[in-house]
């Protein structure tokens, strides 16, 4: 397990919460929010193809920058994520991330409480078993 402090702390039943400890899953979670899991995998492999690309894209142009003795890389030609091949998140992902951030912190439903960025830091933490 491992404690994740919030960037935005909520409040639940009258508690302040400023951070959470995430656990990996266990069968019975997967039970639970397995299908959530799945929800989760598709939209990161969607976009994992995307980022991979971008990465690709800002080695190349780092090396090119290197072979013609450039102290520092042009950062401009490194922002290479294709925009259209970016899966946006739609409702059913937050779901997902909420389903799975309240089963693998504890917070369950209060898990629609955490803002944006902390939610999504949780849900990848637990999905990707880095809450260990």
């Amino acid at each position: 397990m491992v404690k994740y402090d919030l960037k935005t702390p909520i409040e639940i039943n009258g508690a302040t919460i400023a951070s959470v400890t995430i656990r990996q899953p266990k069968g019975r979670d997967m039970v639970e929010v397995g299908d959530d899991f799945a929800t989760l995998a598709r939209f990161y492999a969607a976009n994992a193809q995307a980022i991979t690309a971008a990465m690709e894209q800002a080695a190349a142009a780092g090396a090119e920058d290197a072979a013609a003795g450039k102290d520092a890389p042009d950062y401009g030609r490194l922002a290479g994520i294709d925009a259209a091949a970016i899966t946006p998140a739609d409702a059913s992902i937050y779901k997902a991330m909420i389903a799975v951030a309240g089963q693998m912190t504890g917070l369950g439903d209060g898990a629609a409480e955490l803002s944006v960025p902390d939610l999504t830091e949780i849900a990848t933490r637990a999905f990707t078993g880095l809450g260990e």
